[in-house]
């Protein structure tokens, strides 16, 4: 099962890819937009592309699991 896990925060948020309990990949991605709403639009992109990039099965949130 491959896992997308973030430490999301408003500007800089980092993130983990995990295989079967194993560690894939790791970054970070920084939104500097000014506007909250294309702040929010850049994560939600972000967010998108690793789910689609690395084939996720799940994601969680610090502490919160939501299903991709």
């Amino acid at each position: 099962m491959r896992v997308l896990a973030l430490d999301q925060a408003s500007r800089t948020s980092g993130w983990a890819v995990f295989n079967d309990g194993k560690l894939v990949t790791f970054g970070k991605f920084t939104a500097d937009h000014s506007d909250v709403g294309d702040r929010l639009h850049f994560i939600r992109s972000k967010v998108n592309s690793l789910i689609d990039e690395y084939d996720i099965d799940n994601w969680y949130i610090m502490g919160h699991s939501l299903g991709a």
